[in-house]
């Protein structure tokens, strides 16, 4: 194959477009403090030189154990020949990683791989996140009692959103699920959930956002931490403060962590 890649620049495609740099010398992407879930925007720019002519590119996304979590379409290129060097660029949406991790980002032209590069998936929210729909939904879970979760897959929710009771503890969420509580199908083995938070009044959606999931122990320390603040929180307790001690023994305890990267619609 007579084509070589000469430069690949990955970055956040919102810094890029507003002329903004960001860490990993521009080889990095964002996933949100969950550490897995959407990737938010990233552009790829890449330039090939070779023999005229016309080729078929495609991108994949490898990651550390293996896996493809992301393959781009076919797409057809034109080189002016050897001499030149021809500069591509798109964004890429919906990628779903779990591992915040480096991955590789490989290039093929035809069924023949020309090269691949780094990528840095960052564990943080994207520095412009601030304004994000996150901060429309912690304003409601300050206000609300009950939140909206949406469980994907066949042993989730049905695509439907279920509303659960919670406690919120150092910017995440916690929710009991099984025994004589309240249960969420699925949600005990979940990684990824959807969050939607609803106007108390209207019901109407105010925010959708995705969050990673995981099981906190019953042994863990912070198990007790969380119960503190869930306690006060459940109405008409039959057993009051002895619910605690049923919770460790009949419940899962789950903790919800927000991106600050919009789940989609």
């Amino acid at each position: 194959m007579d084509v070589r890649l000469t430069n690949v620049l990955v970055g956040d495609a919102k810094l890029l477009a507003d002329g903004l740099l960001q860490p990993e010398d521009d080889m990095a992407v964002f996933v949100g403090r969950g550490g897995r879930g959407r990737v938010a925007p990233f552009t790829v720019r890449r330039s090939y030189t070779g023999a005229g002519g016309w080729y078929v590119e495609s991108m994949a996304l490898l990651a550390p154990n293996g896996d493809v979590p992301w393959r781009s379409r076919e797409q057809p290129l034109t080189l002016r020949g050897a001499n030149k060097i021809d500069t591509f660029s798109d964004d890429v949406h919906g990628v779903v990683v779990d591992y915040a991790d480096d991955h590789e980002l490989v290039f093929l032209i035809g069924n023949d791989e020309v090269g691949r590069v780094p990528v840095a998936v960052l564990d943080e929210d994207p520095p412009y996140a601030s304004a994000s729909q996150t901060g429309v939904l912690n304003e409601v879970l300050k206000k609300s009692t009950i939140l909206w979760v949406e469980v994907p897959g066949p042993n989730g929710t049905g695509e439907r959103s279920v509303p659960v009771w919670y406690g919120t503890l150092d910017g995440r969420i916690y929710v009991l699920t099984g025994g004589s509580e309240q249960r969420i199908r699925g949600l005990d083995q979940a990684d990824q959930v959807v969050l939607s938070a609803r106007s108390k009044d209207l019901q109407s959606l105010l925010t959708k956002v995705d969050a990673s999931a995981r099981v906190v122990p019953a042994s863990d320390p912070l198990f007790g931490r969380v119960v503190t603040v869930l306690l006060p929180r459940r109405l008409n307790l039959p057993d009051g403060e002895q619910a605690a001690d049923r919770w460790r023994k009949e419940c899962t305890l789950v903790e919800l962590t927000p991106s600050a990267i919009p789940a989609e619609a």
